[in-house]
């Protein structure tokens, strides 16, 4: 994974997240500083004067530990250690819990043109969500043809070569309850627990072709509730044409894996016939699999043990 870029990203970009809940903001002027790290980092240690471990291009947080740590210094060694470390000049520095900014740490901060953020969101789900929109942007990206769709809670992509039905499926999967995450073209990342993470392209989001009615707006038609940002991907579902001279898993004994940015993704190979109710598969092979995650057996161990079979 790419932990760093020659690329950053703005700090202005922070404020445009709506879920990062930033209620205030100080040093404007300097919100075009560049973050290049994806990860956030903590800021105790290095208020405690072990600077060593401060990493500059990473944007600082500052949670109860370090704004109570700060309030308990005497006026001359709160100066002091703010000092030393903002000149280290981190990009920016962003408050949790809705926390009152030290007056010596607003003045220092000006000085060094280091904005601060103030939001209103606990650390630890602060730490989260800015991880999350930073490995969005670092994170080694690949695009792939598909669609896919969260199906009972499971990002589930659906592959095949064009025509064979995959958008036509996904608009009945839609009409079933099941969410659309981006037809035709995903785009994956890794996210911070280095899993797959598909999104939809902004141009095409919310988008669905359907041969004879042409391009229709999901939200349109089924509202807002029918589309889903972005969902880890766990399930690959491959249809493929019904080949006579092709011998198909019969059993459930195939173990067969779809690799993206370095991982394995279970797959299914769902044979496409005349007479076949795609979208009726598809949720069957979702909850097969889920079935089997939950420590199901196949009809090979049911009949003849686990033992036996191996």
């Amino acid at each position: 994974m790419m932990i760093k870029a020659k690329k950053g990203v703005p700090v202005l970009s922070l404020i445009e997240q709506d879920d990062l809940d930033i209620c205030q903001i100080f040093n404007e002027k300097s919100l075009s500083n560049m973050i290049l790290h994806p990860r956030p980092q903590k800021s105790g240690l290095a208020l405690a004067g072990f600077l060593k471990s401060t990493e500059k291009d990473r944007i600082q947080i500052f949670g109860n530990t370090e704004i109570g740590y700060l309030n308990q210094l005497e006026n001359s060694k709160r100066e002091t250690r703010l000092k030393n470390f903002l000149a280290l000049k981190p990009p920016a520095i962003l408050i949790s819990q809705k926390q009152t900014c030290p007056e010596e740490l607003l003045l220092q901060s000006g000085k060094n043109k280091i904005p601060l953020l103030i939001s209103e969101l606990r650390t630890s789900l602060l730490i989260s969500r800015i991880s999350a929109t930073l490995y969005r942007h670092f994170s080694r990206k690949i695009k792939i043809n598909g669609v896919l769709m969260n199906i009972m809670g499971l990002g589930t992509l659906i592959t095949g070569e064009s025509g064979i039905g995959k958008s036509e499926t996904a608009l009945e999967l839609i009409n079933q309850g099941h969410q659309l995450v981006s037809d035709d073209l995903i785009e994956f990342y890794l996210d911070p627990n280095d899993e797959p993470v598909g999104r939809s392209l902004e141009k095409i989001k919310q988008w669905l072709e359907v041969r004879g009615l042409g391009i229709i707006n999901i939200i349109d038609l089924f509202g807002v509730g029918a589309l889903l940002e972005e969902i880890k991907l766990d399930l690959v579902v491959n249809l493929e044409r019904w080949d006579r001279k092709k011998k198909y898993d019969r059993l459930g004994e195939d173990n067969l894996y779809f690799k993206i940015l370095g991982k394995e993704i279970p797959m299914y190979r769902l044979p496409v016939a005349l007479g076949r109710n795609l979208a009726t598969l598809i949720e069957v092979t979702v909850k097969y699999y889920i079935s089997r995650r939950n420590g199901s057996k196949t009809f090979i161990e049911h009949i003849y043990g686990e033992d036996e079979h191996d």
